[in-house]
């Protein structure tokens, strides 16, 4: 733990930047910490569940702080893993393989994986209540398998990723005979994950390029193998995760390139528990060299091309003030910001105090509601004008930093200043650009709408149904200006206060362009537009309505059935 310690305070001392994945958890910490009662995120994509991302780690991270989770996660999984390598009876030298840990999750730490560093703590809580738990206590088998689902399910909730990787562990025990600690494993994160979707709906796909299966596969494939035929279990964890990976490579989910982590974090650590196992110079013995050079290699690399790639220019943490008062003496806040993304996704963090944003750092959310940002890498003018107007979009950001690998062709256009967008400011580090002809947030009747992350304020002229350009949860609701939740009504008739529902889909796809005839003919079959569902006020009234989603049940203010577009 001493050596993790060590390790994690180096990274925060010369690494931490802001950037990478830290944005993310920045962010989410951000929003909790102001809204801690609210459901539904307006800063990123429209709209997002804090409870999608993850059940419990926002809320951690906005008490007791992003970094300091990080480390105090990255410490105890350092312990606990050490705990596990000692007890167990198969391994003849747990110190360098603990070393090797600790290592790995110093690695992790520089990737800025908050959450799934939170999750794996809780995991191998887990595993340690199965595998290393003291002899007085082995007798106590209800209340260690009540402990281990317990740490199970807050793994879960900490890291869907982690979930995933603890039923991994727990079909390997199933394999190997252990039925009831394979269900006190693997039976609660697919509970939590399906509680948790039901709840908070999210939809969307991890991209998954090919070195995210190759090199997992070499870590799996060299485990099972290698590992002598004693470690039932982790041969047949092995042989599980293999199989996990071919599914997610052939299947887009939105698992994708995470299935990569449990290979990172614990490859090199099994194959330098093996070594001592291997006689030296042999066959066996130059495979698992080799096999170590290869999976050792990528998990110094891929942490390395993390803060490579990520770390934000100086003028994020320095010269964003300016602009910022830009956005604050414009009206930013009657619609949404397009941030071009940054390679180091420093915007998804440093922007959603200030406004909502169009976008934000979630790859799944991107693919799912942006998907012409990942279709080619010239960016059609048309197409992006209309995914201005349909997001609301009122102002457009450029930075000089490096932009994200999916919006290289979008920083081009922009910088072309195509008629739409017009340029109203400009220093050395940012351009501010306006759309001349955004769509309303909330359309007529209403008048004027404001918006910030916990909410939307729409002023409504006359009475009738105002579409609102925020995608629907079902956790929206009206509320009072004290915050207060206001009663659906229970039918049409008494519907004084207002009600909202979700709109009909409608397509996404440009409605001003023209499709080529010769494109659908050669087009994949079933292939449809990404369908937009926004939502609904329908305004029994002149007035202001308040737009929030308050953690009450039941959820929000919806309209009584019958009601029609």
């Amino acid at each position: 733990m001493l050596f993790a310690a060590v390790l994690h305070l180096l990274w925060l001392w010369l690494i931490a930047s802001g950037g990478g994945d830290l944005a993310a958890q920045d962010a989410w910490a951000e929003f909790v910490g102001r809204h801690p009662d609210s459901a539904y995120n307006l800063a990123w994509y429209g709209g997002m569940h804090p409870v999608s991302y993850s059940v419990i780690s926002p809320y951690l991270m906005a008490v007791f702080g992003v970094r300091p989770m990080l480390i105090l996660s990255g410490v105890l999984s350092a312990g606990l893993l050490a705990l596990i390598l000692v007890r167990a009876r198969a391994v003849r030298r747990p110190m360098a393989p603990a070393l090797c840990g600790a290592v790995a999750f110093a690695c992790n730490a520089a990737s800025g994986r908050v959450t799934f560093a939170m999750g794996t703590c809780f995991a191998l809580a887990a595993v340690a209540v199965v595998w290393a738990c003291p002899d007085r206590w082995r007798h106590l088998r209800k209340t260690r398998g009540a402990a281990a689902a317990l740490m199970s399910a807050l793994a879960t909730a900490g890291s869907p990723v982690s979930g995933l990787f603890l039923m991994v562990v727990g079909a390997a025990l199933a394999l190997s005979h252990r039925r009831p600690a394979a269900a006190a494993i693997g039976v609660p994160p697919p509970l939590v994950v399906g509680m948790s979707a039901l709840l908070f709906p999210f939809t969307g796909q991890m991209p998954m390029p090919w070195w995210s299966a190759a090199f997992p596969l070499v870590s799996s494939l060299s485990v099972r193998f290698l590992a002598p035929p004693n470690w039932r279990v982790v041969r047949r964890g092995a042989e599980v995760y293999t199989a996990g990976i071919l599914a997610t490579w052939v299947f887009p989910s939105q698992v994708g390139a995470n299935v990569e982590r449990l290979g990172l974090m614990f490859g090199v650590v099994a194959l330098v528990a093996l070594l001592p196992m291997v006689t030296h110079r042999s066959r066996r013995w130059v495979a698992l060299v080799m096999a170590l050079v290869v999976v050792g290699g990528w998990q110094l690399f891929k942490p390395t091309w993390d803060v490579v790639n990520t770390t934000p220019a100086a003028a994020w943490a320095h010269d964003l003030a300016p602009l910022v008062h830009q956005l604050k003496q414009v009206d930013a806040d009657r619609g949404r910001v397009e941030v071009v993304p940054v390679s180091s996704h420093r915007e998804a963090s440093a922007f959603t105090p200030h406004v909502n944003l169009a976008r934000g750092w979630n790859r799944q959310a991107d693919t799912e509601r942006n998907p012409i940002f990942y279709e080619s890498d010239d960016l059609d003018s048309d197409r992006y004008h209309e995914w201005l107007r349909r997001w609301a979009v009122r102002y457009v950001v450029l930075s000089s930093d490096e932009p994200d690998i999916a919006a290289e062709g979008e920083a081009r256009l922009v910088r072309s200043e195509p008629s739409y967008l017009r340029k109203v400011w400009s220093d050395e580090n940012w351009e501010l650009y306006r759309v001349t002809d955004p769509l309303p947030l909330a359309a007529p009747p209403a008048s004027d709408s404001r918006s910030e992350s916990g909410g939307v304020t729409v002023e409504v002229r006359t009475p009738g149904q105002v579409l609102v350009r925020v995608p629907w949860s079902p956790w929206l609701g009206l509320v009072n200006e004290n915050g207060r939740r206001v009663k659906p009504p229970e039918h049409l008739s008494g519907n004084r206060n207002g009600c909202l529902r979700p709109a009909e889909p409608m397509s996404s796809e440009p409605t001003t362009v023209v499709p080529d005839p010769a494109d659908a003919e050669g087009g994949e079959e079933g292939e449809e537009p990404v369908k937009d569902e926004w939502t609904v006020l329908d305004a029994p009234r002149a007035g202001t309505y308040r737009l929030a989603a308050p953690y009450r049940l039941p959820r929000g203010t919806p309209c009584p059935d019958g009601t029609e577009d």
